[in-house]
């Protein structure tokens, strides 16, 4: 985090959530809480830099979680995700709770290890965001 400071809490866009914020939050990607805007927004650290996110459109946990986030992609989504190496991944591919890499990630995988950080840990089929 930019300031040093602990976050107040962890937060990621809900699955149908389109904000209006730059930059802005990818889905599956869980973000430090850095403050409160107002009443009825959150102040999101996105990649170094302070957004204020509408909480409606956020899930907001006290605790960064530990396993991988399960994105499903809509067939109209246009834009295509790439990993790190550019390589394209599918539809449905996991976010690292560690570092929020994507990874390709096979149906009812059960645990992931990312590539860019080493961080191991369940698959949260459970949790697709």
């Amino acid at each position: 985090m930019t300031d040093g400071n602990q976050p107040r809490g962890w937060a990621r866009l809900w699955a149908t959530a389109r904000p209006f914020a730059r930059p802005t939050p990818r889905n599956g990607a869980w973000y430090p809480v850095v403050g409160e805007a107002s009443g009825e927004r959150a102040v999101l650290e996105v990649r170094g830099k302070k957004v204020a996110v509408a909480k409606k459109f956020l899930e907001i946990r006290p605790e960064r979680p530990k396993v991988f986030t399960v994105v499903v992609r809509s067939r109209e989504t246009a834009a295509t995700v790439f990993d790190s190496r550019g390589a394209k991944i599918e539809r449905t591919y996991a976010v690292c709770p560690a570092c929020t890499q994507r990874l390709p990630i096979m149906q009812d995988q059960a645990m992931a290890i990312c590539p860019r950080c080493g961080h191991h840990a369940e698959v949260a089929w459970w949790e697709t965001g």
